[in-house]
């Protein structure tokens, strides 16, 4: 069975909430990843069975972008552009106003070492997965030349792929039995770290919400798993289904786009995460903490950037509706305070109640619960 990939969505615009096998025409065979068109306001989906590229519209109505566009994996957009794979190690492009095919080419090799994800960064590559050699490739767009980007070193099967830019790293989940591993992989030196140790066997896809929590599906897992910002604790299952491959994240709605491989149909799951939870961190030393807690008059939050980094720390109430900004500054490494007084950024006095406090710093976000006694 073949898997795919997942990687961050562009907004698009509000969709329907349920299954498209509510809509008369379905033309999904097999389908495998959703990407979002949000210049057009639309969806793409691939199809494995028949390597078409459907598109959905914003009142769920299906229809042919290309119908046999040679997609039956992976794919992403690239500007006004949308790259995909196809049999026998193809890399297909097609353009997304006129839907002329830009680009057919072959990663040499033996066909039957298929490709699966695609991710691509701001440099102008693609990133493409080959579960069965253990590798990734990159290709430049410009002149479509490619290359290993990083073979083995600890992948075993690599396949979902996601970017996280702020990290200059691509984040690989393993489709192999368990135990199933995510790595990342510097994009400055092809390190490859191991980030978590999964129960999942042959999982598929992986992506980020906006809060920084990580979603991870596939075609033989019982359901949609979520892990923190920083793989600190053990993925858990939030959400039931079968034959989901890749998820998608929207974050115009902050929901997962799904495809259920097997009945031919593709879900919107709306996510109930605000970025207020508050996440044990088990692998990294403590960077934010709060005292006196309970508070009653003010509050102080000490906190440890490691790196030269942006520091944003935020207070938001139990909506998940921000109160008061706090710091939003750069910081050298090094131990610092920031006192809250209980007011909002108007200087009002915020209600007593339960309060969370949110540091953004090095790339990772971190939250603390805080209760106001007055």
């Amino acid at each position: 069975m073949r898997n795919t990939r997942s990687i961050i969505a562009l907004p698009f615009c509000l969709f329907l909430l349920f299954p498209v096998s509510s809509i008369a025409q379905n033309l999904l065979r097999g389908p495998q990843k959703i990407v979002i068109d949000a210049a057009r306001n639309r969806l793409l989906v691939s199809n494995y069975d028949t390597g078409a590229l459907v598109e959905i519209d914003s009142a769920g109505h299906q229809s042919y972008f290309v119908q046999s566009a040679g997609f039956v994996d992976g794919c992403e957009i690239v500007g006004d552009t949308i790259y995909g794979v196809g049999n026998n190690r193809k890399v297909i492009a097609y353009d997304l106003i006129s839907k002329r095919q830009i680009m057919n080419i072959t990663l040499t090799g033996n066909g039957a070492n298929y490709l699966s994800s695609v991710a691509y960064d701001s440099a102008g590559h693609l990133f493409i997965s080959c579960p069965n050699t253990h590798e990734i490739y990159k290709m430049r767009i410009s002149d479509r030349k490619w290359w290993v980007f990083v073979k083995s070193n600890g992948l075993n099967k690599p396949n979902g792929i996601l970017l996280e830019k702020e990290k200059n790293r691509i984040v690989v989940i393993d489709d192999s039995p368990s135990p199933a591993l995510i790595h990342a992989i510097s994009l400055a030196d092809t390190t490859v770290t191991t980030l978590l140790s999964t129960t999942f066997s042959s999982p598929d896809g992986i992506t980020r919400d906006k809060y920084g929590y990580h979603y991870m599906g596939g075609y033989y897992l019982s359901g949609l798993y979520r892990t923190d910002a920083n793989f600190s604790h053990a993925p858990e299952k939030f959400f039931n289904g079968t034959t989901m491959v890749y998820p998608t994240y929207d974050p115009a709605t902050h929901s997962l786009l799904i495809t259920h491989y097997g009945a031919n149909t593709w879900e919107r799951i709306p996510l109930t995460t605000t970025g207020t939870e508050e996440v044990p961190v088990q692998t990294e030393p403590l960077r934010l903490s709060v005292y006196p807690n309970p508070f009653t008059s003010e509050l102080t939050l000490t906190y440890e950037p490691k790196t030269y980094s942006r520091v944003r720390i935020e207070a938001f109430n139990t909506a998940g509706r921000r109160v008061s900004i706090l710091v939003d500054e750069e910081k050298s490494p090094g131990i610092y305070t920031v006192n809250w007084n209980g007011t909002d950024d108007k200087g009002r006095k915020a209600a007593k109640g339960v309060y969370f406090l949110r540091s953004s710093m090095d790339g990772t976000v971190q939250v603390r619960k805080a209760i106001k006694l007055e």
